[in-house]
């Protein structure tokens, strides 16, 4: 990660708080959010594959608190980089600041791919929920705070064979204890509770954009469900088009960067 982050490694600093990015490649834009590890790098195999064609933008997320600085500050990094238009991929914890991003500037967006996502129009009794997540992140020693954060990322792969099973869990643990402190993981849930309290995300939003919404689906993913398409369907106004990772699991970024590159790609062509 640390040689990545010297060699494409950016940085802009927005509203007094500065945010990590890089860029690398060359070709069409594709802006890149990252899961709940919120550290773009840790997909750095999978970043390096796609920037063969394209221009890669990839944030790390600092422990801002509101929906609005992630909006502003990717509005920043666009604009550092002059890129006018991107296609807009959300993987995992990326999906719902994706379909936030869309919402809030769609005429940005050529497409939108959705990996191991849900729609992200979550109910109001949502909001309860991911507010007592933020307190408890607040108030639970840290050690145990981040051997929680583990343990709910370690499950979703244990759908995956071993040895990947085990290796990926390794590397979730690692960067758990070593990148992110409580700051980071209130931040994970009081953006999702903004997103459910300022309703961003919602059909209104996306009645005039044009462009195509394409969902990347592992058959062993635990959070995807065949009930998410005619949601994402309802909510975005037109078909979603399917495309399967097969048995490459929630984490197929980092179990197969190169296959799940691949199927990306042909998302993105």
């Amino acid at each position: 990660m640390e040689h990545f982050a010297r060699q494409h490694g950016k940085k802009v600093v927005v509203g007094g708080v500065p945010w990590s990015y890089y860029r690398l490649g060359a070709g069409t834009a594709v802006l890149w959010l990252t899961g709940g590890l919120r550290r773009a790098a840790v997909a750095s195999v999978f970043l390096e594959r796609l920037a063969t064609r394209h221009t890669v933008i990839a944030p790390d997320y600092p422990p801002v608190l509101s929906v609005a600085e992630f909006m502003t500050s990717f509005d920043e990094m666009l604009r550092t980089e002059s890129v006018d238009s991107v296609a807009l991929v959300g993987q995992s914890y990326g999906g719902m600041l994706a379909q936030a991003y869309l919402a809030h500037r769609p005429q940005a967006v050529q497409r939108l791919v959705l990996s191991s996502s849900g729609p992200a129009d979550y109910a109001r009794p949502w909001l309860a929920a991911e507010s007592l997540f933020v307190l408890l992140a607040r108030l639970l020693p840290e050690k145990m705070l981040k051997e929680l954060v583990s343990l709910g990322l370690t499950r979703l792969t244990h759908q995956l064979p071993q040895p990947e099973s085990t290796e990926m869990s390794d590397v979730i643990r690692t960067v758990v204890r070593e990148e992110l402190r409580r700051a980071d993981v209130v931040s994970h849930f009081a953006v999702a509770a903004d997103v459910i309290r300022t309703r961003i995300v919602n059909p209104a939003a996306f009645q005039a954009w044009p462009g195509e919404v394409i969902v990347l689906s592992a058959e062993n993913d635990p959070t995807q469900s065949a009930r998410d398409i005619p949601r994402y369907e309802q909510l975005f106004g037109r078909r979603a088009e399917v495309m399967s990772l097969g048995q490459l699991g929630h984490a197929a970024v980092l179990v197969e960067p190169g296959r799940y590159a691949e199927v990306l790609e042909r998302a993105l062509d």
